[in-house]
């Protein structure tokens, strides 16, 4: 995780991305442009807006300059960082990376040490790939078949995002439909999955 100081907002570090801006003629380089991750064509296109602003404000205007070579914010250097411009302010004003607990600590038994640890369920599907082959089993199906579960799980979100509010603790409902293997094998199931589901709907 990253923080801007000035706008106070939170950033995921493996979603941005970094480069220096190297002035093709002289090899020097002048800054750097950050953006976040998207396709290929939208952040060549937000690095080239931030290039061209960075240029002319150290008076190379128009001056051309050799090819983004993007790397993770992860990897940036505390001397990188000092220059590196945040997405909120446009200034460097990030913080170093540092690790971000998704995950919820506890400890289980009487006594709280190292040997104690555990984390609660930050997903409910887990379960279900873990428990496949004794699920299979006890219930003598044969694939294809599906296990559907309900049950809550605890995540640290951290940039929630359409309409959905910032929550710790979620109450989860999903189903996984397990198939042969195999990359041509899937589509009559999908369509059969799809056809059971309207008729059942």
């Amino acid at each position: 995780m990253v923080d801007c100081k000035e706008t106070k907002l939170r950033f995921r570090a493996d979603q941005l991305f970094y480069a220096p801006v190297v002035l093709k003629e002289s090899g020097e380089r002048v800054g750097y442009v950050l953006v976040q991750e998207a396709n290929d064509e939208d952040m060549m296109k937000d690095a080239k807006k931030q290039a061209k602003k960075l240029l002319k404000g150290t008076d190379n205007k128009g001056a051309e300059i050799e090819a983004f070579a993007f790397r993770d914010l992860t990897e940036a250097t505390e001397e990188e960082m000092s220059e590196i411009p945040s997405p909120a302010s446009g200034k460097p004003t990030l913080t170093m990376p540092r690790d971000f607990n998704l995950m919820f600590q506890t400890n289980v038994g009487a006594m709280s040490d190292e040997a104690s640890v555990a984390y609660l369920r930050p997903e409910t599907a887990q379960g279900i790939f873990i428990n496949f082959k004794n699920a299979m089993g006890t219930s003598r199906a044969k694939i294809p078949f599906g296990i559907a579960q309900i049950g809550k799980a605890f995540r640290n979100e951290i940039t929630p995002r359409n309409f959905i509010f910032r929550s710790r603790e979620f109450e989860q409902m999903e189903v996984e439909y397990f198939i042969p293997p195999g990359d041509d094998v899937w589509e009559p199931f999908h369509k059969q999955w799809m056809e059971d589901s309207k008729d059942f709907l």
